[in-house]
């Protein structure tokens, strides 16, 4: 299987890390030139926004991040791949990933994307498993699980995405997983359980924490609640877990779909 890694020009730390990360595992990939938010104009940015009702106001680390991805895919297709794997440069990334992505044969014959990343959060699933590798199965893919950091695409997936995405309705890793979106909710898309990979910025256990940060992470949450918003965010979030969990306890017991909390090993 061929693998794209997405890295600056301004942050070769993270491609040496990616290197010597992926060198240990035994396997090579192709670096994609990532765009640079910084050099967009607003101009450029303004073009490339979808007018939909739907969809939102871009930010310019939003915009670049989504060519970026859109120059993967397009790769898939230019080069006739069956498929393809595509990093974004600020992962870890399991010990055992060598066996997964040196060969894409496990991937479901009829999937657009297979997403092998995880957010550390609950998706919803379809509760027969479409297949498995090593260990990992496979689940259709039925709720949002947000980030682009680690996934697969068919070359028919690729497609797919290139021919929704003239223009951008909102940020990739919501064009392509979040399932309430037309673009998401057109693709067949497939979970791994548990995943293989996570970004740096998610990850929980101080002790494999990096510091790598993430730009458009930072982007996103630059206005941070404060005061009275802060104190009432937290006053809600034990009763919102709460009823997230009797939710999701009766979601499984009346459908062929569960809920499932994708974790990364």
């Amino acid at each position: 299987m061929k693998l794209f890694v997405i890295n600056l020009d301004r942050q070769p730390e993270r491609l040496k890390r990616m290197e010597s990360l992926f060198d240990g595992l035994g396997l090579r990939f192709s670096r994609v030139d990532a765009v640079d938010g910084q050099k967009l104009s607003v101009e450029e940015i303004r073009r490339l926004q979808s007018t939909d009702a739907s969809s939102r106001e871009l930010r310019a680390g939003e915009t670049a991040c989504f060519l970026s991805h859109r120059e993967c895919w397009r790769r898939i297709v230019d080069e006739d791949l069956p498929y393809a794997a595509i990093f974004e440069d600020d992962l870890h990334v399991g010990g055992d990933a060598a066996r997964l992505l040196r060969d894409g044969a496990w991937v479901p014959e009829e999937a657009d994307v297979v997403k092998i990343e995880t957010k550390l959060q609950y998706a919803r699933v379809d509760k027969a498993a479409a297949g498995a590798v090593d260990g990992r199965a496979l689940h259709r893919l039925r709720s949002k699980h947000a980030g682009a950091g680690g996934y697969v695409v068919t070359r028919k997936g690729a497609e797919k995405l290139l021919e929704m995405s003239g223009t951008f309705p909102s940020p990739a890793d919501q064009f392509v997983f979040n399932l309430d979106q037309p673009s998401a909710a057109s693709l067949a898309i497939y979970q791994l359980l548990p995943a293989v990979c996570v970004q740096d910025f998610v990850v929980k256990e101080p002790s494999m924490i990096i510091g790598l940060g993430s730009d458009l992470h930072d982007e996103r949450t630059g206005e941070k609640l404060k005061g009275l918003g802060k104190l009432w965010r937290e006053i809600k979030r034990p009763f919102l877990q709460i009823g997230g969990h009797v939710a999701r306890f009766l979601s499984n017991i009346s459908s062929d779909k569960k809920w499932v909390f994708v974790r990364f090993t």
